[in-house]
């Protein structure tokens, strides 16, 4: 294992020392499966979560923006003027940030006076996440690119460049850690967040399960070259989740794949996943037109809420 290796996996263990793995049952509860929440949309994707365990979505196709679904799953029509947004995400100070994807500018929205005000355009931003320090990282997707903006300061740079296709987003727990997937490829890659948000340490540290490859045989698998990793996120356990063409797939705190949970039977596939709720208790994924949601045993965090450095106690 080499220097770098070895840096990074002394970051994702860090406040995380499980020896143990972390199976389906630590996340799945018994009886329960996926519940419909939202249907006849375009296209949903963008979900993210308030600290009251509403829910929000944006659909793509459509010119009535944003919604969002309280507790009790009640569908609330948001924000009409927010179009064509593809990620988003609460800061920590209250606002609403978004991927104006066909637009091509990343927004700050204002849930109050619903004012929206452009903090980077001439942009193709795919999904983004921000910090407790308004540290914004947004992937550009057919730029092979991660850009990074300070909230604060305005300042505008590239974090990285070279992951086949960007995609989804998110933090570890106590926000040292960023983890981009890639829609073109097999890994979810890692970064160290250094103080003054750069990104160090890159490795492809997760690596997704793919479908077999159709067109190859031979004694040994051959697999696709990707499993369309899309949006991504974390839970309080500092388990990592991703949507994939095979599900939602789980990593543990140090990399490890846990498992695979598929999504509603006869769904056109997984464009992102979060958790919501009034204990964040209840997995949400997009698909396509549809919304659902899913109770576990396993509960989210708010990453506007600030760094969480001491998960849990793990349930059997």
């Amino acid at each position: 294992m080499d220097r770098l290796t070895i840096t990074l996996a002394g970051i994702l263990l860090t406040n995380f020392a499980f020896t143990q793995d972390m199976p389906l049952s630590q996340v799945l509860m018994p009886g329960e499966d996926w519940e419909l929440i939202s249907h006849q949309n375009g296209f949903t994707d963008a979900p993210t979560a308030d600290n009251k365990g509403n829910f929000y979505f944006s659909d793509m196709q459509s010119d009535q923006g944003l919604f969002k679904i309280a507790p009790q799953g009640k569908v609330i029509h948001y924000l009409k003027r927010a179009t064509g947004i593809s990620g988003m995400k609460f800061g920590p100070n209250g606002k609403l940030y978004a991927c104006r994807a066909k637009a091509r500018e990343v927004v700050e929205i204002n849930p109050i006076n619903n004012e929206i005000k452009v903090l980077a355009n001439d942009v193709r931003p795919n999904d983004l996440v921000i910090t407790h320090k308004g540290y914004l990282y947004f992937t550009e997707t057919p730029k092979k690119q991660v850009t990074f903006i300070n909230t604060k300061t305005g300042k505008i740079i590239v974090a990285d460049k070279g992951i086949n296709a960007p995609n989804g987003i998110c933090l570890s727990p106590d926000q040292g850690t960023l983890v981009v997937s890639d829609f073109k490829g097999k890994h979810c890659w890692a970064f160290r967040i250094e103080t003054d948000g750069t990104l160090q340490y890159k490795q492809p540290y997760m690596t997704m399960r793919r479908k077999p490859d159709p067109t190859k045989h031979g004694i040994l698998p051959n697999f696709q070259s990707s499993c369309k990793g899309d949006g991504m996120i974390t839970d309080a356990y500092g388990r990592y989740f991703v949507a994939t063409e095979l599900g939602v797939q789980y990593f543990d705190p140090i990399g490890r794949i846990s498992g695979v949970i598929p999504g509603p039977i006869g769904i056109k596939g997984i464009t992102s996943v979060t958790f919501a709720g009034r204990n964040m208790e209840y997995m949400h994924i997009t698909c396509f037109d549809k919304v659902y949601r899913m109770k576990t045993k396993t509960r989210g965090i708010l990453y506007q809420d600030g760094p969480q450095n001491y998960p849990p106690k793990l349930q059997k």
